[in-house]
């Protein structure tokens, strides 16, 4: 297994006309598990995974594994960690303007295809500039992850490839407060003509619980806590109607598997 360093114009309608299934860890994601399990063994489907996606009970592998927040070690401190769940496969697409690991460092540390992204610098310019501009929808406040994340700028982020894609006049913030907004970015620009979310509840505490059923062992890092509420509400409202209105824009669906969730920007349906 070797490094492969991938660009976004590498997958850019890679899987034209495809199935998406964005594979979130809500509790309803144990719902629809084994359906989705068989139409991805069945080669029907591209699965994109998100975080700690390993440590679910029948747990599905998927094409392509995101990280967009540095819930675990950077690349850089634990490469075995990356290198063990992507088995030298999975491509890792991963936010490098979150994650101090250099290009140069992931290179040398990767045994695995890898697509660094950028979240932050529209129109390459530096947090503190698009803060400034925006700051009602940039960012709740004024942070950066690491020193020099915008050394990094000069890419089109992964908002103007979907806006250059779809033509539609917004894009989302870079704190969305849920990573799955960036799966569907993906699976927008890769040519998937219909995107089912699966376990997006944005909810803790429902009578089921944080999450989807765990392995015996499994482990997500962080605390409890919701995340959605008050306005954290409105501004992942904001955003989901962007993606949603980008997608319809050139056609493409964008569906909800979980029966009844507290945001109705989506499509709901089943399998």
């Amino acid at each position: 297994m070797a490094f492969e360093l991938l660009t976004i114009s590498d997958i850019i309608d890679k899987h034209k006309g495809t199935i998406a299934i964005i594979q979130c860890h809500g509790p309803s994601a144990n719902d629809n598990v084994n359906q989705i399990k068989k139409l991805h063994e069945e080669n029907e489907t591209v699965v994109f995974g998100i975080n700690e996606w390993h440590e679910f009970e029948n747990d599905i592998i998927p094409d392509y594994w995101v990280r967009s927040f540095p819930q675990r070690p950077s690349i850089g401190e634990d490469p075995d960690y990356y290198n063990k769940h992507t088995n030298g496969t999975i491509p890792l697409l991963s936010c490098d303007v979150v994650d101090k690991t250099t290009l140069e460092d992931a290179m040398a540390k990767l045994n695995c295809p890898y697509l660094p992204y950028d979240l932050r610098h529209f129109n390459k310019e530096t947090c503190s500039e698009n803060f400034n501009k925006d700051p009602d929808h940039f960012l709740p406040r004024y942070f950066t992850f690491f020193p020099d994340c915008c050394n990094r700028r000069g890419r089109l982020t992964l908002q103007e490839e979907v806006q250059k894609y779809t033509n539609y006049s917004k894009f989302f913030s870079p704190s969305t407060h849920t990573s799955a907004i960036n799966m569907i970015a993906f699976a927008i620009i890769m040519g998937c003509t219909t995107i089912y979310i699966t376990g997006m509840d944005l909810d803790y505490f429902t009578e089921r619980g944080r999450y989807a059923n765990l392995k015996e062992e499994g482990y997500i890092p962080g605390q409890a806590g919701n995340s959605w509420s008050g306005w954290r509400q409105k501004w992942i409202l904001h955003d989901f109607n962007i993606i949603n209105e980008s997608a319809k824009n050139i056609g493409t669906k964008i569906i909800n598997l979980h029966p009844n969730p507290w945001y109705k920007t989506f499509e709901l349906g089943t399998l």
